[in-house]
C-alpha cells in the first residue's frame, strides 16, 4: 500500500465495512505513536450509517491536542491493501485536528496485521 504525505504527515487509504456497508477511507494518518485506531465520526456516519448507540463503550482518549470522548464500534472487516482484519474494534470520535483527516491508523491495527512501514520505498507491506 502506497504512503502519500500530506501536512508533512504519512496518510494511506483503507476500506472499511459496517454492517454490510463499504466506504473507501482515502485519506487516513499512518500513525505508530497512537495506541488506537480512530475514525472520523462526521464521515463514517454520514456516508455508512455508523452512530452511537446506548450499547456502545463511550471513553476518553488523550493526546498531543488535548482529550476527545469517542465511541467504540466493532467493524465487520478493514481492508488495508492485501490485509483484511475482521471484527475489529475502532473508536469513533470528531477528529476536530484542524485538517481534513477520515481517520487514523493507530499501534494497535499495525501490530495486528503485523504491518511494515518502509519509508524507502514509501510503501507498507505484511511481515506474514
Amino acid at each position: 500500500m502506497k504512503i502519500h504525505i500530506q501536512y508533512g504527515l504519512p496518510f494511506v487509504e483503507l476500506e472499511v465495512t459496517f454492517r454490510g456497508n463499504k466506504l473507501l477511507l482515502d485519506n487516513v494518518l499512518l500513525d505508530t505513536g497512537s495506541a488506537g485506531t480512530i475514525f472520523n465520526a462526521n464521515v463514517v456516519e454520514k456516508k455508512i450509517g455508523v452512530a452511537p448507540e446506548e450499547n456502545d463503550i463511550v471513553d476518553t482518549i488523550r493526546g498531543v491536542g488535548g482529550a476527545e470522548y469517542v465511541y467504540v464500534k466493532s467493524f465487520d472487516v478493514i481492508q488495508f491493501g492485501d490485509i483484511s482484519l475482521v471484527d475489529f474494534q475502532v473508536e469513533i470520535g470528531n477528529m476536530d485536528y484542524g485538517m481534513r483527516i477520515d481517520g487514523i491508523l493507530g499501534f494497535d491495527f499495525i501490530s495486528a496485521a503485523k504491518l511494515v512501514i518502509d519509508m524507502k520505498t514509501m510503501r507498507v507491506h505484511t511481515s506474514r
